[in-house]
């Protein structure tokens, strides 16, 4: 029961956060989180990833003055276009046929060429 003129010091007593005999480590290491971590590290990675090629390679990003003092700022550099252009990821992977146990994927090509009659 929750009584509002109840102080914090008196709500949280005997409420201990890290029970005696346990560190913050032995409570958030444990095996059964493993999985956990590396899905949150490799969606870190990739957000990060984005972001870093977004903000270094697209045109309507700018952070030289010169550039931003121009009128028309898309980019000025072939290399810059390029790379805004460019697409982030596995985007040719699936025109090709490939295998990630327990997956088996069969390029649009293929399933066509298996397909013919000619």
């Amino acid at each position: 029961f929750f009584c509002a003129d109840m102080g914090w010091e008196k709500a949280a007593a005997g409420f201990s956060e890290i029970p005696k005999g346990k560190s913050a480590a032995k409570i958030w290491l444990n095996p059964a989180v493993y999985p956990i971590f590396g899905v949150l590290g490799v969606a870190a990675a990739v957000c990060g990833g984005y972001i870093i090629k977004h903000f270094s390679g697209s045109t309507d990003i700018a952070f030289s003055k010169s550039v931003r003092m121009d009128h028309n700022h898309q980019g000025g550099t072939d290399a810059r276009i390029s790379s805004h252009n460019s697409r982030f990821g596995m985007r040719e992977i699936n025109k090709s046929n490939f295998n990630m146990f327990p997956f088996s994927w069969t390029s649009k090509d293929a399933i066509i060429a298996s397909h013919r009659t000619d």
